[in-house]
């Protein structure tokens, strides 16, 4: 009987359990929406919400070292402080919300969407320098009788008969089909 044991474990042990929930609070401050099983979004919801109402206090050392307990990591922690609680200063809870996805295909668990409730776009970086279009002009490709001429490849050598059949082993008897088949793939 479960008398008095009032939360889920998600059948681990209690090191695994908070390590799992400390991962998806984590995914969640990172990305700001993860996909998950209905069950873990639940625990994690609150959890999330719980580290956004810390970053929304006055800044303390004391709630940056509460997050930091659950993020472990430095830069989640200035992430969850300077972006994503500022959003949150005028709201007083509801900071995420579950969206029903699908039903997984191996053991047809819930899937749901938990995500932030305000999300902030992301800019994108520029990986490469622009240069702009006065600088460089594209170079005309000179006429076919000018270019290089390419001698082609040589032949690849004959292959025997005996080097070309190698024998066919049919691993459990065939029963590689089966595995193999349209249906299974993603």
């Amino acid at each position: 009987m479960r008398h008095r044991i009032k939360t889920q474990n998600l059948s681990r042990f209690s090191s695994y359990y908070k390590a799992t929930l400390n991962s998806l609070a984590q995914a969640v401050v990172k990305n700001q929406r993860i996909i998950t099983t209905k069950l873990k979004a639940k625990l994690a919801k609150k959890l999330v919400d719980r580290l956004v109402t810390w970053g929304k206090q006055a800044d303390s050392l004391a709630a940056r070292r509460r997050a930091f307990r659950v993020l472990c990591d430095h830069a989640l922690v200035q992430r969850l402080f300077s972006d994503i609680a500022p959003m949150f200063r005028e709201r007083n809870g509801g900071y995420t919300r579950i969206i029903p996805y699908k039903r997984r295909r191996g053991d047809n668990a819930e899937i749901v969407i938990l995500e932030l409730t305000m999300i902030k776009e992301k800019q994108k970086t520029l990986k490469h320098k622009t240069v702009p279009a006065t600088a460089e002009k594209p170079k005309a490709e000179k006429p076919l009788e000018t270019q290089a001429h390419v001698e082609p490849a040589p032949p690849e050598k004959e292959k025997h008969k005996h080097e070309a059949k190698k024998p066919l082993k049919k691993p459990l008897g065939g029963l590689g089909k089966i595995f193999k088949s349209e249906r299974d793939s993603l």
